[in-house]
């Protein structure tokens, strides 16, 4: 009888041993199931994440010390070397090279000259004979010093005359006479014809005539200059039944029109422009031009023109 119960109680003790093991393992698989689930979802699992050992720390020395690799510069040894971009060239604007900056031209080259109204002369076909003009109408202090430079080169031109001026400059006109040179009808004050009447228009150039007349012994040579370039086909038209040939021109100095004018721009200005058959315009009441007439005529002449007065270009 007890050997029954001693067997009933060592078979009873069996299942329990077996049963903790299957729970045992059963655990253990289901951690490592739900450690694997985690790791997946949320990062790797602590069995795979990489073990960091400490370096090892070095005993101190007394010698002098020597550069390791911990002292060199910071570098990321598990990374591989990696090839530095190249670097690209900026784009350097290259030096501007000096060039040698050559003389202006001394002959100019043929310009659009403008074209004359029907009954007017602006420039004539030559090639070698140019017309210098001076109109006075301002100032006449410079005028001497232009008559000085004309009469050392032995020049005859054509100046217009206002008859204002010629009131005002009497001895000027006598010279300007006694040397030689034309002088045109430059009307009495200096007005814009073209807001004239035909009446005023004549009493205009008929004022002038006269006043040359008594200060000369001689009238206005046939010539007429509109004050400020100022006419049209009527203007032209009364000025032609008074006998008169209006005189317009091809090369403007400047010397009336440009404000504070120099010398050197005068004269740079007719010597870079200048073609055979111009009717230059001049003012003789400009010191620039006083100034600059020397060089001017020089220069003229050593490239072959010939400086004449308006009858002799138009050859009337």
């Amino acid at each position: 009888m007890l050997s029954k119960k001693r067997k009933s109680r060592s078979s009873r003790k069996r299942p329990s041993v077996v049963g903790l093991l299957f729970v045992l393992t059963t655990a253990v698989l289901l951690g490592i199931g739900v450690g694997s689930y985690m790791g997946s979802k949320f990062g790797t699992s602590p069995a795979q994440r990489p073990t960091t050992s400490l370096p090892a720390v070095q005993p101190k020395s007394t010698s002098t010390p020597q550069k390791t690799e911990q002292e060199a510069p910071l570098q990321n040894k598990s990374e591989p070397d990696k090839p530095k971009p190249a670097k690209i060239p900026r784009s350097v604007t290259p030096p501007v090279a000096r060039v040698r900056e050559e003389p202006r031209p001394t002959r100019s080259l043929p310009r659009r000259r403008p074209s004359a109204m029907p009954g007017e002369v602006a420039h004539v076909a030559v090639s070698d004979r140019i017309a210098l003009t001076f109109d006075a109408g301002a100032s006449g202090v410079p005028t001497p010093a232009v008559l000085n430079a004309l009469r050392a080169a032995g020049l005859h031109v054509t100046f217009f005359i206002t008859g204002k001026w010629a009131e005002q400059n009497p001895q000027l006109v006598k010279q300007i006479r006694q040397d030689g040179h034309e002088i045109g009808n430059h009307t009495y004050s200096h007005p814009d014809l073209r807001k004239l009447s035909d009446a005023e228009i004549r009493e205009q150039l008929k004022k002038t005539d006269e006043i040359v007349t008594r200060i000369t012994g001689r009238p206005c040579d046939p010539y007429f200059r509109p004050p400020y370039g100022a006419r049209d086909k009527r203007v032209i038209r009364v000025a032609a039944e008074m006998c008169y040939t209006t005189i317009y021109w091809s090369l403007d100095s400047w010397d009336a029109f440009k404000k504070n004018i120099t010398s050197n721009e005068v004269k740079e200005r007719v010597l870079e422009r200048v073609q055979g058959g111009d009717i230059v315009l001049m003012h003789c009441g400009s010191q620039a031009t006083a100034d600059a007439l020397p060089t001017i005529i020089q220069e003229l002449q050593s490239r072959g023109y010939q400086i004449v007065s308006v009858s002799e270009l138009i050859g009337r």
